[in-house]
């Protein structure tokens, strides 16, 4: 059986505050767009999704927390995870070890 399906998207909206369900509005003006230059039907779609992003006010790009010995929280890239995030945990391993080694501490990680 072939499946006759399209994935399209996204859009960006910023504020202080978002409504927790998709606009469809915005969704109009993506399938319109789409339709003014390919020959879809697009009255038939299948779901939606939205994701928040939060960003920090301070200018920092992600927080880093370590609230007890070899606990470590981090969070942020605010929406640009996909980029950023192998970098950005490949800097903290690095960063972890680092202190760990000066601290003559181990919590199981190993370097190559």
């Amino acid at each position: 059986m072939v499946r006759r399906e399209i994935t399209i998207g996204d859009s960006h909206e910023y504020g202080l505050s978002f409504e927790p369900f998709d606009k469809a509005a915005i969704n109009k003006l993506i399938t319109d767009y789409l339709t003014s230059f390919l020959k879809i039907d697009v009255h038939n779609i299948a779901e939606t999704w939205h994701g928040i992003y939060p960003k920090l006010t301070n200018g920092d790009t992600e927080i880093f927390l370590s609230p007890d010995r070899g606990v470590y929280i981090l969070n942020g890239v605010g929406g640009a995870g996909m980029t950023l995030s192998f970098g950005l945990a490949e800097e903290i391993v690095e960063q972890v070890a680092g202190d760990q080694q000066k601290a003559g501490l181990s919590y199981g990680y190993m370097k190559d």
